[in-house]
């Protein structure tokens, strides 16, 4: 019981995150849920609570998905995750944490100082973006951030860079989900304890849908910013110290 207390509270915050930025909530959840439950049980259900957070959030930013664009990434996505699972025979996955999560907070921090990209991306960087965040996807399991770096150093519209990034993790997410059910490990334990906390993930996603509501957009990027930051020195801390 102390277990489940805990793992509702986790993704409370998770997807309060979720329901503002668009993203995040795994990270959190990732970190929290494997202190009480085993690792392998845990990225099933963070993948199955990621694709009800879409689902939850997508049709009330429907109209604002930039649809091309997202099929762009997403398949750029899906295409380039084999090399990343690929890289993981060369370098160590150790190895791989750090440079992607020093690289994270690089390219925050030259976005902070007032790097952008002119207009809205274009095909060929959503491509790009796509193909990096696969491979990273590949081999690390955190491959958002480079999608999520590509609308916010652009001058692309809060709300549209988030309902496209929303409907593009819903796709990452459900293939995710696919491949591990494929593998063996969406036990019949794994779908209880996730059913049990679907009216949570709800909950929390309605919370941070209202307040990016309420804010209407005010002061979004510097919160993607510094929730961009904050994730990627947790993972950097998480590896250095054997986590």
């Amino acid at each position: 019981m102390t277990g489940l207390l805990f793992a509702c509270g986790a993704v409370l915050v998770g997807a309060v995150i979720r329901g503002y930025s668009g993203f995040g909530a795994s990270m959190v959840w990732v970190a929290s849920l494997s202190l009480v439950f085993p690792p392998a049980a845990v990225v099933p259900s963070v993948l199955a609570l990621e694709v009800v957070a879409s689902i939850g959030l997508l049709p009330r930013v429907w109209r604002d998905v930039e649809w091309r664009q997202m099929a762009l990434l997403l398949v750029a996505t899906l295409v380039t995750m084999p090399l990343g699972v690929l890289a993981l025979t060369v370098f160590p996955e150790h190895t791989m944490r750090v440079v992607v999560a020093v690289s994270i907070l690089l390219a925050t921090l030259a976005l902070a100082s007032g790097v952008r990209i002119r207009g809205a991306p274009g095909p060929g960087l959503a491509i790009g973006a796509g193909a990096v965040s696969g491979v990273v996807n590949g081999a690390t399991a955190i491959g958002g951030p480079p999608a999520i770096l590509l609308y916010f150093s652009s001058d692309a519209a809060a709300h549209v860079g988030r309902a496209t990034l929303i409907a593009y993790f819903l796709g990452t997410d459900s293939a995710g989900f696919a491949m591990t059910a494929a593998a063996g490990l969406v036990t019949m334990d794994v779908l209880t304890r996730t059913l049990a906390l679907v009216p949570v993930t709800l909950i929390g996603i309605w919370a941070g849908q209202h307040l990016f509501e309420r804010s209407g957009g005010r002061g979004f990027r510097s919160a993607v910013l510094v929730l961009l930051a904050v994730l990627a020195a947790g993972v950097l801390v998480r590896t250095l110290l054997g986590g």
